[in-house]
């Protein structure tokens, strides 16, 4: 029997997507070193496959930290923003 493990759980660029709120072409400039959007943090693809050009898919758990990295980022933003208003 497999036991399915949230850490080990993937998911396709569809889900990613619809759980991050990016478009397929901001995902793609994350993962780019070279565009002004690169990302060290975003989690990089699992290729699923031996091909050059095979599928990929992204660990659940590391989207999920991603995301709330980016949730702790807002607060850390908010937290600088209201103290200089006041």
């Amino acid at each position: 029997m497999i036991e399915n493990h949230q850490n080990h759980t993937l998911i396709r660029l569809p889900d990613l997507l619809r759980l991050t709120g990016l478009s397929r072409s901001s995902v793609y400039l994350r993962l780019n070193p070279k565009s002004k959007y690169f990302d060290e943090k975003f989690p990089a693809p699992v290729p699923l496959s031996s091909e050059i050009r095979g599928g990929v898919a992204w660990l659940l758990s590391e989207i999920n930290l991603w995301i709330e990295s980016r949730i702790q980022a807002r607060a850390e933003i908010t937290s600088i923003a209201k103290k200089k208003v006041t």
